[in-house]
């Protein structure tokens, strides 16, 4: 959903105030100095960064306004901390600055990278938004909602905190004291807190929640701030692991680039090569499946979406065509769909806005584009340490991490494993429970016509067709549930999809005399269209813990039984081109102990063992 942008009011000297709130975002003329100074100098990040061991240094800031705190925290990151080392900032924010407010706000200051923050800055929406700075070494996440709805949803535990909120005066519901209890349990030992504000509550509030709370010397007009600290040694360096990506589609791939930034050792395995089976299609379409009503689904694949284009702009992939997706209402009640999920959701307009296109009524995703998934998949997978043309056969634990088999053979020993191998994914002993289901598809490939030539957007329908690509456009895909079995093109298949586009858009004229070839294969997906990502349980243990499940009673253990080092991300049926990414960057926060990048509801929803609570719920196993 769409936010309130701030409303800000200007003086002639450049003094930035919010109508809103009635306060200011800095001191007139020394907003660098201040932000120094309460945030940076007053939780010792200077010293702290120089400090940092071969790990990951995260930050909270409760108001993301401008953007000046993060800018001044990056610059100095990276000239104090070591190259290893990495920082994650989560900022939440209400109501963020457009990002035309933010280029005037930038003019009147010196800052590095600004232009980076406006090349990335999201749109206006409510979630979890992903930035990358310094070659990936910093990672911002903009977490832009309510704080009261968004702290919850935070899963991680944060060295460093900037309390930057408006004023408690003049915005309490930032400052309620069910804030400072959510903060603590997010806390690393060790961990500070900075404010401007030296109100009496704010002290008392940490304090209750179990800080050590000290009131400090404010900057400039300020004659008090507020810093604290959470008692406690600090913890061990996160140790670099070893760590095995089986499959080098869209998923394995995905997985290997996000670990591989966070400096762990990997080797991607493959039985074929890069792309070689359902993500090797020549095109594939990025763009965000949206549903009327909040659910996981729609969540999920909002959360994607906006990941992988950030992900896919940054790669500077040269098949990305950010040409746009229209997609058609194929008959009324389609159009009162649409019509519902636009009113309701109150999309920024660049993310999804109504739309006419050759007489139909519909839906224009202007973010929205095509690009190649293989090259997409070498470029996540460029310089990783490969193994290509040994099937998998099987896993073994030992004391001492894991060893991936191939014909009874070792062929790689890890400390982790992450299971990407799509289908394959239930081929082992620890995973064959999983309910992945078969889906082929077939894509076939036109030579163009005429009109057709003119074709500049995406159109989706029941099918879709993509404008012209060196020569040919792209039109499918089929969806038949069956086993799988010879990837195999069928005549019947590319005869479906050419039926399907010309009953909308016969004006084209695109016939069975301008095909030009096809590609066939199966997908993986689930019964709820959700992807599975995350530790996989343990089948046995789950079925025992939680068996009073079976007869509607709660469990006498609530105690998750996991297979320790073991990863899935599989199951994304049609979409793993938007969701892939994000599933990586989910199993690579929680290899590495980061702040997981989504909410901590959705990532519940994503987990494995979601389906045998399903099935213990329903009797089934």
């Amino acid at each position: 959903m769409a936010l309130k942008p701030a409303r800000l009011q200007w003086s002639d000297d450049g003094a930035l105030a919010s109508l809103d709130y009635g306060d200011i975002y800095f001191q007139r003329g020394q907003g660098l100095e201040e932000s120094r100074y309460v945030f940076m100098e007053r939780n010792e990040l200077p010293a702290r960064f120089r400090a940092i061991e071969n790990e990951s240094f995260h930050i909270a800031e409760l108001g993301f306004g401008s953007g000046l705190n993060f800018l001044l925290t990056a610059q100095l990151f990276a000239q104090a901390a070591p190259p290893s080392a990495r920082l994650v900032y989560a900022a939440i924010e209400k109501h963020p600055v457009r990002r035309e407010d933010l280029e005037r706000i930038y003019s009147h200051f010196v800052l590095p990278d600004t232009d980076k923050l406006l090349a990335q800055y999201p749109p206006l929406m409510e979630g979890f938004h992903h930035l990358h700075f310094y070659g990936g070494r910093i990672r911002l996440m903009l977490l832009l909602g309510d704080v009261a709805e968004i702290l919850p949803e935070v899963r991680g535990a944060f060295d460093a905190w900037y309390l930057d909120g408006f004023s408690p005066a003049k915005n309490p519901a930032m400052w309620q004291e069910k804030l400072f209890p959510l903060m603590a349990e997010r806390t690393r030992p060790g961990g500070t807190v900075a404010t401007f504000s030296a109100a009496g509550h704010v002290r008392r509030g940490l304090e209750s929640a179990g800080y050590t709370v000290e009131k400090a010397k404010g900057y400039g007009v300020k004659r008090d701030m507020t810093i604290a600290r959470w008692t406690g040694s600090k913890p061990s360096p996160a140790a670099k692991k070893t760590i095995a990506v089986l499959g080098a589609g869209l998923a394995g791939c995905a997985a290997a680039y996000a670990l591989r930034r966070r400096g762990h050792n990997v080797v991607l395995i493959d039985r074929s090569g890069i792309a070689a089976e359902t993500s090797g299609n020549p095109i594939g379409i990025l763009y965000p499946k949206l549903t009327v009503d909040p659910s996981p689904l729609g969540q999920f694949h909002s959360h994607a979406f906006c990941f992988a284009r950030q992900l896919v702009e940054k790669l500077k992939l040269p098949s990305w065509r950010n040409c746009g997706v229209i997609r058609l209402d194929l008959d009324a009640d389609d159009a009162g769909r649409t019509r519902a999920l636009l009113a309701q959701n109150e999309f920024p307009p660049e993310f999804a806005a109504a739309a006419a296109y050759a007489g139909h009524s519909g839906m224009e995703q202007a973010m929205a584009g095509m690009l190649s998934p293989p090259e997409f998949c070498a470029a996540l997978a460029n310089d990783a340490q490969t193994l290509f043309g040994a099937s998998v056969t099987g896993l073994r634990q030992t004391p001492k991490g894991w060893e991936v088999l191939g014909g009874g053979h070792i062929i790689a020993s890890a400390d982790t494993v992450i299971v990407a191998q799509g289908l394959g994914s239930r081929d082992f002993l620890q995973t064959e429970w999983l309910p992945l289901q078969s889906l082929r598809g077939q894509v076939t490939y036109l030579k163009p016509t005429v009109e057709s030539r003119k074709l500049d957007k995406i159109v989706c329908h029941d099918g879709y067709i993509t404008p012209a690509v060196d020569g040919l456009h792209y039109i499918g895909a089929t969806f038949q549930k069956e086993n799988p079995g010879a990837v195999e093109t069928r005549a019947e298949d590319d005869a479906e999809n050419l039926e399907k586009l010309n009953r909308h858009l016969p004006q084209l004229s695109l016939s069975a005399a301008q095909v030009a070839g096809s590609r066939a294969g199966y997908r993986a997906t689930t019964p709820d269209k959700l992807p599975t990502v995350g530790p996989a349980p343990d089948y046995d243990a789950f079925r025992k813990n939680f068996a009073p499940l079976r007869e509607g009673k709660k469990a006498a253990t609530e105690a998750p039984a996991y297979i320790e080092g073991l990863y899935i991300s599989a199951g994304f049926g049609a979409h793993g081109l938007s969701g892939a990414p994000l599933a990586g960057e989910m199993i690579a926060a929680m290899v590495s102990g980061e702040p997981l990048p989504v909410p901590h509801s959705l990532a519940e929803h994503l987990l494995p063992e979601r389906f045998i609570f399903r099935g213990l719920k329903r009797k089934k196993i």
